[in-house]
């Protein structure tokens, strides 16, 4: 059973990306998974292993101020239902 959030967006910018990742996991302290998509790879998704649900908005808005981009997506995935 898992619960997560997938957060995609896509960014150029590597250093930014792992800025981003290190930023989730202290404000959230959660595990993260990385995903590079192998057909465009500046769109990536990560996956926050987090078990709080709701927080969707509060993620996207913070992938936002952190990368500058504006097309975030976040998913609460829940696969115990």
């Amino acid at each position: 059973m898992k619960r997560l959030y997938r957060i995609y967006y896509s960014v150029f910018d590597d250093e930014a990306h792992e800025n981003l990742k290190r930023i989730l996991q202290e404000r959230y302290a959660a595990k993260i998974v990385d995903h590079k998509s192998r057909v465009h790879p500046d769109f990536r998704f990560i996956e926050l292993l987090l078990d709080r649900p709701g927080l969707e908005d509060e993620i996207a808005d913070l992938v936002r101020a952190v990368l500058g981009v504006m097309h975030v997506r976040v998913d609460w995935i829940d696969t115990s239902r």
